[in-house]
């Protein structure tokens, strides 16, 4: 490959096959283990500037949050070790208890980091919805075993779910 500075545009063709209205009822939403932490997320373009530039170091990135609005993007390699640090994110508010309607158990210490580690390259494909320009993005992490991306644009909400790997 060789650098230039032309442009080149690139057009995939992804077939789509709408659903019609009469059917939506034999489609369910894929059930979501009650979450250890929901948060928002930083701004969408901040988060894939930062993803893009570790993609090139690993194939896997560790998401960290916690219920006090902080989130950690890291990676770790043989060779290096990087950490992106967000604060002052926020945490929804899911109501009392634990169960998925009510979100997080609130009897868990804010300052403890639950963690999950993901393909990069599913993140980053997430994050190329930042098109939609979201007017909320939230982040639900399960502990060790997935993420659930959600991002709300007026009446329309795309979920998004990330499994772990080890």
């Amino acid at each position: 490959p060789t650098l230039s500075s032309t442009s080149r545009v690139v057009t995939h063709d992804v077939p789509v096959e709408v659903i019609p209205r009469s059917l939506w009822h034999e489609f369910k939403e894929p059930s979501m283990p009650d979450f250890d932490v929901s948060i928002y997320l930083p701004p969408l373009k901040t988060m894939k500037n930062v993803v893009d530039r570790m993609k090139n170091l690993s194939n896997f990135l560790v998401m960290e949050a916690n219920l006090s609005g902080e989130m950690n993007l890291k990676i770790e390699t043989d060779l290096v070790s990087v950490t992106t640090h967000f604060k002052d994110l926020g945490n929804p508010s899911w109501g009392d208890g634990a169960s998925q309607d009510g979100g997080p158990s609130q009897s868990r210490d804010p300052e403890v980091m639950v963690e999950v580690r993901v393909d990069i390259r599913k993140l980053q494909q997430f994050l190329m919805g930042q098109q939609v320009n979201p007017s909320k993005a939230m982040c639900n992490i399960v502990h060790q075993n997935v993420v659930h991306l959600i991002l709300l644009h007026e009446d329309v909400s795309l979920q998004y779910f990330i499994p772990a790997v080890a």
